[in-house]
């Protein structure tokens, strides 16, 4: 027994408005992104300055911070792979040909990440040349 639904065409502007949806949404997610792996690497990087760790967990705070750095990097990459197939989905349904990527502004993010994924591995190979705060300021009169 069928309800007629599935023999129906899917409506062409119902598939073009939740492809603009799409759009917004994986854009709120490229702007929000790099705002994310930026309070973690803040955070780790404050947490290795200012808390009295050992050189080892400062080294194993700093590798975490760069690690995710270049995931971040990459995921930023397949965000915007993606949000560029969406886009030549969304210019079809209009009629309009296909455009190239602009990969600007994802380039400058990667570019500011893999800085600080830089940064970071740098200060892991010897915290305590960046960091005057050590373990052994607690066993100090």
């Amino acid at each position: 027994m069928s309800n007629g639904i599935a023999n129906e065409p899917p409506d062409q502007k119902v598939i073009y408005e939740q492809r603009c949806e799409d759009f917004r949404s994986l854009n709120g997610f490229l702007w929000q992104s790099p705002l994310l792996i930026m309070t973690l690497t803040g955070g780790l990087w404050f947490a290795v300055a200012s808390f009295e760790v050992s050189d080892r967990a400062r080294s194993m705070l700093l590798l975490f911070a760069g690690i995710s750095n270049l995931l971040m990097i990459i995921a930023l990459i397949r965000l915007r792979y993606v949000m560029q197939r969406v886009l030549a989905d969304i210019r079809s349904y209009d009629g309009k040909g296909k455009i190239g990527g602009n990969f600007i502004i994802v380039g400058t993010f990667c570019a500011l990440l893999l800085m600080a994924a830089v940064g970071s591995f740098a200060a892991s190979c010897g915290p305590s040349a960046y960091f005057t705060k050590n373990a052994s300021a607690k066993a100090s009169p």
